[in-house]
């Protein structure tokens, strides 16, 4: 599966990309920090998954999902974020991610997530 990374923090970013790049099921097509940059490096690479941070400094990961939506993206979508509280996981749900993780101690568990059966309503279609 190709996978694209959103993740403002660059510590944070590489090792996210460094627990990906350890599975031989996973290639990181791309990375970025910013919605911006997201949105670009998504359309050139159409990963087949991404990892999405909320809090970005340009705006919000839900921006990204909002767009992935509108164009109707098939892309398995795990949200990671600091606050994981319930009506964003909510909103993140409604927009397509397939799972919302506590970035404190979620990344490990990203590669498993991106990687999990799809399940009705999970992917973005």
């Amino acid at each position: 599966m190709n996978v694209f990374v959103v993740e403002d923090a660059p510590q944070t970013r590489q090792e996210l990309v460094e627990l990906l790049a350890g599975n031989p099921r996973l290639t990181v097509v791309g990375q970025a920090g910013s919605v911006r940059e997201a949105i670009e490096g998504i359309e050139k690479t159409a990963p087949q998954g991404l990892t999405l941070d909320i809090s970005l400094p340009d705006g919000s990961g839900v921006e990204i999902l909002k767009h992935l939506w509108k164009r109707r993206a098939t892309v398995r979508v795990v949200v990671l974020t600091g606050n994981p509280y319930e009506p964003l996981r909510t909103v993140c749900r409604r927009l397509g991610a397939a799972v919302v993780l506590d970035k404190t101690n979620g990344l490990a568990q990203a590669a498993e997530a991106l990687l999990a059966p799809l399940q009705s309503g999970t992917a973005l279609s």
